[in-house]
């Protein structure tokens, strides 16, 4: 395919949209009240430019990470320009712009894929402006414990979002980074996947892809790993994998610094947690009060270590497990990776290891962040700006067509679904005028059954309970003929229902981003195995707007 070509196959609308919470809604619109809860603002013109200078005081462990960074990245076979990458950052000069997510099946929900790209885009465009190497990184959350997040895939089944599951058992508590699959079993499950998808010109090969990463990894962060170097092949993507024991290695000073200052880092957050409450918005990081925001990995599993202020003693619950601090020091200089980070401590080790211009982040990730600008200060650090991801709808021909078909547009449909729409047309075509006459007969019958029970409770009155049940029953049978009206009108019109429930599960389903439902492999499987490819060339800027991309 030419570019001529691949310019002509999707064109990008941008539309200015709420995100799917208050806090990065607010941060997107650049409410003053919030931003100092952050360091920069991401949408001033001079921000990455500060934020350079600032960074050429600082010293890393280049030499060691671009070491890692080879040997890791090589074992999914990254091409040359991922080492080029990996090469730049040896460039006192250099930074990264960065951005992480947990290892999801077949790559998870679209949005890590947007993700991703987002931080392509910023690396490209800063590169540019600054004069500077700028290396894109994504951070892959492997020392995360939370199989339910990453053990599915979506798929559309009769109007329906069906959770297509891995079950796996033996998850437990171990790192996603060490769990590893039955291949029959994974491959049986893909399988299913795709089949669910339809035959395509490029199925085959989408089949193959898959079944081949699936059969060179062990682990799911390897198969992930894997899938998005391919995926991303030619646009110089840096991985790295925050459980990787030689990363450990790497981070035992920064462990070390962050263990000693443990209490500072929690009661940081927990004080930004209260001035946030205080301008109404509700803490999205739920940490014990007593965390120290650090794991400790025992017979395979990760324990949460906990600080009891009173002994002054490091403690595992419900294990007896403690430790002083003087121990946990000396065990993270010999066994580095044994510990691990959180969600609130992992920010700063990322800050720690790498030169990072900008981070990239979901509307979650920013409402979170907003809590831990003191826990970056309590280490001596700064906060990177952080920039919202670009947020994008994927829109098919096919969907586009039936949108003007019913005469509604993408912008709406996309904030607030087809729903009501749906029926709002069926209730002016069939229902309007039954509905009346129901409602009519249902007050004359109400007014009957009041006298009947008038009556009843003088004579009866000890039957009160009875004469009430009875016109709960009658009641119930109303409604039970009105679902019966709206069914068979439903069924009359079922074509044009359909466009309408077709429409909003493509782009809205169930009133959820299409990228926070949906797996990148159905377009792959349609488009080409270098449909991500040629959504990384197209003219994606980051100015805080929607993405609708007609394919």
């Amino acid at each position: 395919m030419n570019d001529s070509e691949r310019t002509y196959f999707m064109n990008v609308v941008e539309l200015t949209l709420p995100t799917i919470n208050k806090f990065s809604s607010a941060y997107l619109s650049q409410k003053e009240s919030i931003l100092p809860f952050f360091t920069y603002n991401p949408f001033s013109v001079d921000t990455y430019s500060q934020r350079n200078e600032l960074l050429k005081n600082r010293s890393f462990r280049r030499r060691e990470l671009v070491a890692h960074l080879q040997e890791f990245n090589q074992r999914y076979h990254a091409d040359a320009q991922t080492l080029h990458s990996i090469e730049k950052l040896n460039d006192r000069q250099s930074v990264v712009v960065i951005s992480g997510q947990q290892a999801g099946l077949m790559t998870g929900p679209i949005y890590t894929i947007s993700k991703i790209i987002s931080t392509i885009k910023l690396a490209q465009e800063q590169e540019l402006k600054l004069g500077i190497p700028v290396v894109p990184i994504f951070w892959i959350a492997g020392e995360d414990h939370d199989f339910q997040e990453i053990n599915h895939v979506n798929l559309p089944k009769d109007n329906e979002i069906q959770k297509h599951v891995f079950q796996m058992k033996e998850a437990g508590k171990k790192m996603v980074s060490e769990l590893q699959y039955d291949k029959e079993k994974l491959r049986a499950w893909l399988l299913e996947i795709i089949n669910s998808y339809g035959e395509s010109p490029y199925t085959k090969e989408l089949t193959l892809e898959l079944e081949h990463a699936m059969e060179v990894s062990t682990t799911f962060v390897d198969m992930f790993a894997s899938l998005i170097t391919k995926l991303f092949k030619g646009t110089g993507l840096v991985l790295v994998n925050a459980a990787d024991p030689s990363l450990r290695k790497l981070e035992t000073p920064y462990l070390q610094q962050i263990l000693m200052e443990h209490g500072q880092i929690r009661n940081g957050m927990l004080h930004s947690q209260k001035e946030l409450e205080e301008q109404g918005f509700k803490p999205m990081l739920e940490i014990d009060s007593e965390s120290m925001n650090i794991f400790f990995h025992e017979n395979g599993e990760r324990e949460l270590l906990c600080w009891d202020e009173a002994k002054q003693i490091a403690y595992i619950k419900g294990s007896g497990r403690q430790f002083t601090l003087e121990q946990l020091n000396k065990l993270i200089e010999e066994q580095p990776e044994n510990f691990s980070n959180n969600v609130v401590t992992r920010p700063l080790m990322q800050e720690f290891l790498f030169p990072t211009l900008a981070f990239i982040g979901g509307p979650g990730e920013i409402s979170y962040w907003a809590e831990l600008g003191r826990c970056f200060r309590s280490v001596d650090l700064e906060m990177p700006p952080v920039v919202p991801r670009i947020s994008l709808t994927l829109l098919e021909r096919h969907i586009d067509r039936t949108l003007v078909e019913l005469d509604e547009d993408i912008s709406d449909v996309v904030e607030n679904g087809l729903e009501e729409k749906r029926k709002a047309w069926l209730y002016k075509q069939e229902l309007e005028s039954l509905e009346e006459t129901l409602m009519k007969y249902h007050e004359q019958y109400a007014k009957v059954h009041d006298q009947f029970r008038e009556v009843g409770n003088s004579t009866l009155p000890h039957h009160r309970k009875t004469f009430e049940k009875n016109w709960d029953l009658i009641d119930k049978q109303f409604t039970y003929i009105h679902r019966l009206i709206e069914r068979s009108a439903y069924e009359k019109h079922e074509n044009m229902m359909s466009k309408y429930e077709r429409a909003e599960l493509a782009v809205l389903p169930k009133g959820m981003p299409q990228e926070r439902v949906w797996n990148i492999y159905y377009f792959l499987n349609k488009y080409g195995l270098d449909f991500v490819q040629r959504l990384c060339e197209l003219p994606l800027e980051h100015n805080g707007k929607h993405k609708i991309i007609k394919l």
